[in-house]
């Protein structure tokens, strides 16, 4: 059996139902925030509403896809989550997390957990046109627009209140996924508006335009931190960037093709070990790196990104795809934890984790589905 076949009978037959069981309070409609290693959920952890969000997101994708009977459970998590979190302390936007009695735990409104919460209602009104999803969209857009929105220099802030001063990448990425799921939706042209924005953010201030590398840590006026040429990089995001480029490439029917082909290439050659399939946690811009350990997600989203590349014939990377699998299967995703993964090894491949964080499964079962539709 090849190695993309075990990845997906590993994601079919044994984490899907894991999560939609043990992953998943049935009294509460909600996910479990992470379980530990004998598959146990740890009850004493905040229930984050980006978590929520991201399980809404695989069951509804694995229902389209016809892999596992994910509707019913993403339905009613998807409105457990609204009654759950969305201003559930007399305020707009959604909370960053509650505990198990459902009390509020933290409060602060996370551009990154709104990012994922529009993302997993575009997946929602795929599933059902349900009212209640489409007034929580306009009703999050209008937030991020009113409280989040940077007019002078673009973007968003990172949260309100704000955590630090820094500003980061990361969540205007996944803002950028959301509305093109949005837009795939509904077809509403307003949703890749907004994602050309975040695009052409994206190419002003996140790509380095010497390596092509991606910036992740910014000031006020999205000058890099601590100095250009000294910023920090992550190659995953370098992959998940690229991947995402492509998605606006055909909605849009605009040509990135430089940004995208920097991207990737900087993430193989800086960030990537290509004979054994493992990407470091961090380089810098210079190249160095700067962090050894190696994290599950950032191989799933380079899956993403060089199924892509070789299906549009923009480079053959089977080789590395089969590397990328042969890495998840034997290191991150191994048969002995049931449908649970190691996230995060050391620069020896020797765990660092020490639960399952149920966030990792949306990395994973996006990956196995553009693996399946690009190869």
């Amino acid at each position: 059996m090849d190695q993309f076949s075990k990845f997906r009978n590993w994601a079919l037959q044994r984490a899907l139902p894991l999560w939609a069981s043990i992953g998943f309070d049935h009294s509460a409609k909600l996910f479990e925030e992470a379980v530990d290693f004998d598959a146990s959920p740890l009850i004493s952890m905040h229930r984050r509403v980006m978590v929520q969000a991201r399980q809404i997101s695989v069951y509804a994708l694995a229902s389209q896809r016809g892999w596992f009977h994910g509707r019913d459970i993403a339905l009613a998590a998807g409105r457990s989550m609204i009654r759950s979190f969305w201003a559930v302390d007399g305020e707009p936007g959604w909370v960053f997390s509650i505990r198990r009695d459902g009390t509020v735990a933290d409060s602060p409104r996370d551009l990154y957990a709104h990012a994922f919460v529009l993302f997993a209602l575009a997946w929602l009104i795929k599933l059902s046109p349900d009212d209640l999803f489409y007034r929580s969209i306009e009703e999050t857009i209008l937030f991020l627009d009113d409280r989040l929105a940077d007019r002078q220099h673009g973007g968003f802030w990172d949260a309100l209140p704000r955590p630090d001063s820094l500003r980061r990448q990361n969540p205007h990425m996944h803002l950028l996924e959301a509305y093109l799921e949005l837009f795939e939706a509904t077809s509403q042209a307003r949703y890749l508006d907004r994602a050309g924005a975040l695009v052409a953010l994206a190419s002003r201030k996140f790509i380095g335009s010497d390596r092509g590398v991606l910036r992740e840590y910014f000031d006020d006026r999205w000058q890099v931190i601590p100095a250009p040429g000294a910023g920090s990089v992550e190659p995953g995001h370098q992959f998940e960037w690229g991947w995402l480029l492509r998605r606006y490439e055909g909605l849009a029917s605009v040509s990135l093709e430089s940004e995208v082909r920097r991207l990737v290439s900087s993430a193989l050659t800086l960030g990537t070990d290509r004979m054994q399939g493992r990407i470091v946690d961090e380089i810098g811009e210079d190249g160095s790196v700067r962090r050894r350990s190696s994290r599950s997600w950032p191989h799933a989203e380079a899956l993403k990104s060089l199924a892509v590349e070789t299906r549009r014939g923009s480079g053959n990377y089977r080789e590395d795809i089969a590397a990328l699998l042969g890495r998840l299967v034997n290191v991150h995703c191994p048969e002995r934890l049931g449908g649970g993964w190691l996230d995060h090894v050391s620069d020896k491949d020797e765990p660092i984790s020490t639960s399952m964080p149920a966030s990792t499964l949306y990395h994973l079962i996006f990956a196995l589905a553009e693996c399946e539709r690009c190869l």
